[in-house]
């Protein structure tokens, strides 16, 4: 199996150490997911201690203390927390994957966030809604971006707009732009009955400089990046690939609680009017068994698509269209086949099922809430998909 970083010996890097950390954390995730559910927002002292543990270094270059961590082990520590809180993970994703998209940028850039403070975090909202205008050495911004989780724990956002057209370049461009938090204003609008602790709230920033070597032009996300490119080779993976990952791959985490929920529910539950054990019930034991079934599936998919990745990363090749397109539906598409299965263990508990502290009731919240998301929307994947099968 290719990998994107060479071995090494300290208990830093070594992933079996990283889950360990990963999984001495769970009893504060645990501990804590109830009062960060009713504040919308994962508390400092969870995140604390997860940076504390070194975990948000996962995607850091190592230049600046990270550990450039093959994301197949930063993607099985996710699944640590979303076992137990679907919003942790969440956020445990999207922060650390900003350091990978960092990790694309002007080495002056990751200086600034990096250089000062190694432990510095970065949100983002990625579309791009900004308000641009040109300024001498940069550009100006403004906009309300939205959906930025975490961002009350970061100490920079990377926000999306659109550079108009000049002399040079005859159409608008998408930039990101790469912002301290001192010129964004968090606006707590975050309400929802999902994902509530995932505090994506709005960021709203007025006419921010930002430097041009602080901006950065998103290639496609697609396809691996040649090492003509310059950069290492965790970076050169398709950056869409690893970005939605940070919020699709936490369906394994997900599925893993919920059958361990409904597992133990099935165990000893008698069926309501003489409808005998739920564990000699056939419907029962196929939601267990296809939920396994699932996971294993959707795990080993994303390991094999990585690898596959990182073979091509590593041997410098181009890497077929639609064998991309085929990687990103997969992952796409994965919390999605999860969810459904959670929907019918919902219904097989009955009564229970609806009761606010039921076994599966907030995990299946968060899920309904993350699948709206439109990272773990594959329809428009596989219309790509089949237009390129049409036109081939």
């Amino acid at each position: 199996m290719a990998s994107l970083r060479a071995n090494v010996s300290d208990d830093r890097t070594d992933p079996e150490a990283l889950l360990d950390a990963a999984r001495a954390l769970v009893p504060l995730v645990i501990a804590t997911r109830d009062e960060a559910n009713r504040k919308a927002d994962v508390l400092p002292e969870t995140i604390a201690a997860i940076k504390a543990a070194g975990l948000l270094r996962a995607f850091q270059p190592r230049r600046w203390g990270g550990m450039e961590l093959d994301p197949r082990h930063v993607f099985a520590m996710q699944n640590v927390f979303a076992e137990h809180c679907l919003s942790t993970a969440w956020v445990f994703g999207v922060l650390s994957v900003q350091s990978f998209m960092l990790g694309r940028m002007d080495p002056l850039a990751q200086a600034d966030v990096w250089g000062n403070d190694p432990d510095a975090l970065v949100s983002s909202s990625f579309a791009p809604v900004g308000r641009v205008t040109l300024a001498e050495g940069g550009y100006r911004i403004s906009g309300r971006f939205t959906f930025s989780s975490g961002s009350s724990h970061a100490q920079w956002a990377v926000v999306g707009g659109m550079v108009p057209p000049d002399e040079v370049r005859p159409a608008p461009e998408m930039r990101l732009f790469l912002v301290p938090m001192r010129d964004c204003r968090i606006d707590r609008v975050w309400d929802t009955f999902g994902l509530r602790a995932t505090g994506s709230n709005d960021l709203v920033v007025e006419d921010a400089f930002v430097p041009a070597y602080r901006t950065y032009v998103p290639d496609s996300g697609l396809l691996p990046l040649p090492a003509a490119s310059g950069l290492s080779a965790l970076y050169r993976l398709p950056w869409l690939y690893v970005f939605a990952s940070s919020i699709s791959n936490l369906a394994v985490g997900a599925g893993r609680g919920a059958l361990a929920a409904f597992t133990t529910l099935t165990r000893d539950r008698q069926g309501a009017f003489g409808a005998g054990a739920s564990r000699d019930n056939p419907r029962f034991l196929s939601a267990i068994g296809r939920t396994r079934v699932e996971i294993d599936t959707i795990e080993r998919q994303s390991r094999e698509n990585f690898a596959r990745l990182a073979d091509h990363v590593a041997r410098d090749q181009s890497l077929p269209l639609d064998e991309a397109l085929l990687y990103r539906a997969e992952l796409t598409g994965s919390l999605r086949r999860i969810a459904v299965l959670v929907d019918e263990m919902m219904l097989l508990t009955g009564g229970r099922g609806i009761q606010r502290d039921g076994p599966l009731t907030q995990l299946w919240l968060d899920m309904s809430a993350a699948r709206a998301h439109a990272g773990n929307d594959p329809s428009a994947i596989h219309a790509q998909i089949a237009g390129e099968m049409l036109n081939a």
